[in-house]
């Protein structure tokens, strides 16, 4: 592993300390059995799988209590005991991070050790814009027959680049109501425009059509043989609400990726939300654990 910032013995973690983290993520940090574990830390193994290592902070580098992923498109993500906050507060110092979610614990932790816009351990002001925090579920599912018993939704079918508008204007909406911010703006929504065209061509976009018209969308964000799949972005036209297409979607495309040999389909919800929490309930999903997500 090479060094850092020796100041609290936080190191990157190099490709002769993957093993010892991933046995660590699998386990929780000994927090967990190890199947719950290896769900909730899904998005941490995958990164690994795919040789992601040096976006990843451990400390103390000898025998790792916490670890903090940090990617180029501002997204970082805690993992380990709460007892390592006041050491990776300093990692999230050094990077502009624009969401943080992970673990309700050490997310919390992480929160109370910067002050919610105090300084960090190198005396800089750690959240330079105001922070919004709020506690979600992590859900998942691993019996395919389960969320197959729902029945597959008239219209459900794979986005395809005719629909790009659409699926766009439906994920501006939902970036609204899910609280992510205000209505995107121009540049904004370009930006929007390209993340769902490489979602829609690469075959992790599911629509729902009535009428010709496009009423409801669904992202599969992460997918991996051995890691499983997690369901993201998932959006329904206020008109078409009450119908069960957001539950009934889901879990067409849970049923289908486990009928595929993937041991997972997972997602995450907003603990408020009690209307989407028992829409994935009616889908087959069990609620496993809190999360916290900050934006800034």
């Amino acid at each position: 592993m090479t060094a850092t910032g020796a100041a609290n013995d936080v190191r990157r973690l190099s490709a002769d300390g993957v093993a010892q983290v991933v046995d660590l993520l699998e386990t929780d940090f000994g927090a967990s059995p190890r199947r719950e574990a290896a769900e909730q830390h899904q998005f941490l193994l995958e990164s690994l799988d795919r040789g992601d290592h040096e976006r990843f902070s451990v400390w103390p580098v000898d025998a790792p209590l916490g670890l903090v992923y940090a990617n180029a498109a501002g997204t970082v993500v805690p993992a380990g005991s709460p007892a390592a906050a006041p050491s990776l507060v300093d990692v999230l110092d050094r990077c502009d991070w624009r969401i943080l979610i992970g673990s309700l614990d050490i997310g919390t932790a992480l929160l109370e050790a910067s002050g919610r816009g105090g300084s960090g351990p190198t005396g800089r002001t750690l959240f330079r814009r105001r922070v919004n925090a709020r506690e979600q579920r992590f859900m998942s599912v691993r019996d395919a027959a389960v969320p197959g018993a729902l029945g597959r939704p008239h219209g459900l079918r794979r986005g395809e680049l005719g629909d790009l508008e659409r699926i766009t204007e439906l994920a501006g909406r939902l970036h609204v109501e899910d609280r992510m911010g205000p209505p995107i703006g121009r540049s904004g929504r370009m930006a929007v425009r390209r993340r769902m065209h490489d979602t829609v061509t690469g075959g992790h976009s599911w629509v729902v059509e009535r009428d010709g018209v496009v009423v409801a969308k669904v992202d599969v964000s992460l997918r991996s043989a051995s890691r499983g799949a997690q369901i993201a972005g998932v959006y329904v036209d206020s008109e078409h609400r009450g119908q069960g297409i957001a539950a009934g979607a889901v879990a067409a495309i849970a049923a289908d990726v486990l009928c595929q040999g993937l041991p997972v389909v997972t997602l995450h919800v907003r603990a408020d939300n009690a209307q989407a929490r028992a829409a994935y309930v009616r889908a087959g999903f069990v609620d496993r654990a809190g999360w916290i997500l900050v934006l800034r």
